[in-house]
C-alpha cells in the first residue's frame, strides 16, 4: 500500500508539473513580444491610376519587423510577381517602389488588381507570423489628356490681361489650369459645351520675363498634356516717381496703419515706414488674393456680359496703374514699390458706384488700402475699391451696375480723399486701363469669346 500510494504521489507531481510549464508556456505565448498578435499594416490606395511610367509608392510597417512580402498582378487568372524597390528599410518599416510590369505585345490589359502579401517575424501562426493581404483595383491608362487651344486673345500685355479658351478631355481627367512660365497658375472655367474652359489670365507686371503660357492637363495616372498658347507679347515701360517720405506722414499715417492691423511699431521712422510699406503690403496683397482664390466659382459660363468699367464720375487721376515708386527718406532711397491701380479723386465722399453686377466677397480694413470692398464678375474677374470712408454692401450682397455701393476717402496709407480703383485676375491686380477701354474689350474679350463659340460650333 505505501509503495503504490508514492507511486500514485509521483504521478500526481508529474501532472503538476506538466500543468504548471503548460501553463508557463501559455502565458510566455500571449504576452512574449516573440508572439504578438499584431498584423502588419499596409498603406497603399484601393485605387490605382497607373500608367506605367512611374513606380506605385507602398508602405509596410510593423511593430517588430517584417519577414517577407509579395508583391502581384492579377487579371482574372493570369499572375504576375512585380518588381520592387526598398527605398527605405528601418525600425519595422519599409517604404516600397512596385515597379511597372513588363507585359508582352499581346497582353494589353486595361485593368486588374495588385496584391501584397505581408508576413512579419512573430513567432505567432504556428511560426509563420502575422499576415496582411491587401488588393487594390489598378485602372491603366497610358493615354494623355486632350489640351487644345480654341481661340485667345490677340496681345498680352506685361501687367494687362488676356482670354484664352481651350478643349480638354480625358476620361480620368485630375486636373487642368493655365500656366504663365511655369510661376502662375491660373483656373480654368466650364464655357458653353462640355469639355471647353475659359480662363482670363495675366501677365504679372512684376515678372519682367515672358517666357510661355502653356494649358495643362493632368489626368488620374499622371499622364500629362501641355499645349502653348500663342500670344504676341509686349512689355511695360515703368515709370519711375520718386517720393519723399516725411516724420508727419509716418507718424499719423504708417504707424495708425500698424495699429489698425494689430502689427507691432517701431518706433524708428524709416523702419515704421518700410514694415508698413514692405511687410504690411505683402501681407494685404496675400490677403486679397486668397479672398479671390476661395470665391471663384466653378460654373458653366455661357456668356461673359461684362462692359467696359467707368471712371469715378468728374474725378481727376492722380496716379496711374505701374507706377514704380521709389521711397527717400533725406536722400536715402530707403524702398520701393508698384502702384497697382488707378488714383481718383474728385470731392470728400464722392459716391463710388460699381459698373458691372457681381458679388460682394470681401469687406473690411485691409492694411495700407485702408477700408475696402472687392467685388466678384465672374470668370475670376474682381474689382477692388479701396481708401473708402464708408461701405454700404456687405459680403455676400449681389450688386447690380450702377449700383452706391461706398465713398471715397482717406482710410489706409494716404492723407488725402480719393478711391483707389483696382482690377483683379485670380487676385492679381492688373492694369485697369485695359477693362476701361471699350476697343481694347471687344477686341481681346467679346470677339476671342465669340470666334471661340464659332469653332465649337463647327466640331
Amino acid at each position: 500500500m505505501k509503495f503504490t500510494s508514492n507511486k500514485n504521489s509521483i504521478k500526481g507531481l508529474w501532472i503538476y508539473v506538466v500543468l504548471i510549464a503548460f501553463l508557463v508556456g501559455v502565458v510566455f505565448v500571449l504576452f512574449s513580444s516573440m508572439f504578438e498578435r499584431n498584423a502588419p499594416k499596409i498603406k497603399v490606395q484601393n485605387e490605382i491610376y497607373w500608367n506605367f511610367q512611374k513606380p506605385i509608392s507602398v508602405e509596410i510597417s510593423d511593430n517588430t519587423k517584417i519577414k517577407s512580402y509579395e508583391v502581384v498582378f492579377v487579371d482574372g487568372d493570369k499572375k504576375l510577381k512585380l518588381e520592387t524597390k526598398v527605398i527605405k528599410d528601418e525600425n519595422g518599416v519599409i517604404n516600397l517602389d512596385i515597379l511597372p510590369p513588363q507585359f508582352d505585345e499581346f497582353y494589353k490589359p486595361k485593368e486588374g488588381s495588385l496584391k501584397i502579401d505581408v508576413y512579419d517575424t512573430s513567432k505567432w501562426n504556428f511560426f509563420k507570423g502575422n499576415q496582411t493581404v491587401t488588393n487594390s483595383k489598378i485602372i491603366i491608362d497610358k493615354k494623355s489628356p486632350v489640351a487644345n487651344v480654341i481661340t485667345n486673345s490677340y496681345l498680352l500685355r506685361q501687367g494687362g490681361s488676356g482670354v484664352i479658351i481651350v478643349e480638354i478631355n480625358d476620361e480620368n481627367l485630375k486636373d487642368y489650369y493655365i500656366s504663365f512660365n511655369d510661376e502662375e497658375v491660373f483656373e480654368l472655367f466650364p464655357f458653353y459645351k462640355k469639355n471647353y474652359f475659359i480662363s482670363i489670365i495675366t501677365w504679372p507686371i512684376d515678372i519682367k520675363e515672358f517666357k510661355r503660357v502653356n494649358v495643362v492637363a493632368v489626368d488620374l495616372a499622371g499622364n500629362k498634356t501641355e499645349a502653348k498658347v500663342p500670344f504676341y507679347i509686349k512689355s511695360f515701360k515703368e515709370k519711375i516717381d520718386d517720393i519723399k517720405i516725411s516724420d508727419d506722414f509716418v507718424n499719423n499715417v504708417s504707424k495708425h496703419v500698424l495699429e489698425n492691423s494689430d502689427m507691432n511699431v517701431p518706433s524708428d521712422i524709416v523702419e515704421a515706414f518700410v514694415k508698413t510699406n514692405k511687410e504690411l503690403r505683402e501681407k494685404n496683397v496675400k490677403t486679397i488674393r486668397e479672398v479671390v482664390k476661395k470665391n471663384l466659382v466653378n460654373g458653366m459660363n455661357t456668356s461673359f456680359d461684362i462692359k467696359p468699367f467707368v471712371r469715378l464720375p468728374n474725378a481727376a487721376t492722380f496716379a496711374q496703374y505701374g507706377e514704380r515708386r521709389h521711397y527717400f527718406y533725406g536722400e536715402n532711397k530707403i524702398d520701393e514699390a508698384w502702384h497697382l491701380g488707378m488714383d481718383w479723386a474728385s470731392v470728400k465722399r464722392a459716391d463710388v458706384q460699381v459698373s458691372n453686377p457681381g458679388k460682394v466677397i470681401f469687406k473690411g480694413y485691409l492694411g495700407i488700402y485702408g477700408d475696402t470692398a472687392i467685388i466678384d464678375h465672374g470668370l475670376g474677374l474682381g474689382t477692388l475699391y479701396a481708401h473708402t470712408s464708408s461701405i454700404n454692401v456687405e459680403v455676400n450682397d449681389e450688386v447690380k451696375a450702377g449700383q452706391h455701393i461706398a465713398n471715397t476717402g482717406s482710410t489706409g496709407a494716404v492723407f488725402g480723399d480719393h478711391l483707389h480703383f483696382g482690377v483683379l485676375v485670380q487676385g492679381i491686380e492688373v492694369n485697369p486701363n485695359e477693362w476701361l477701354d471699350y476697343t481694347w474689350m471687344k477686341t481681346n474679350v467679346t470677339k476671342t469669346i465669340n470666334d471661340a463659340v464659332k469653332v465649337i460650333n463647327t466640331k
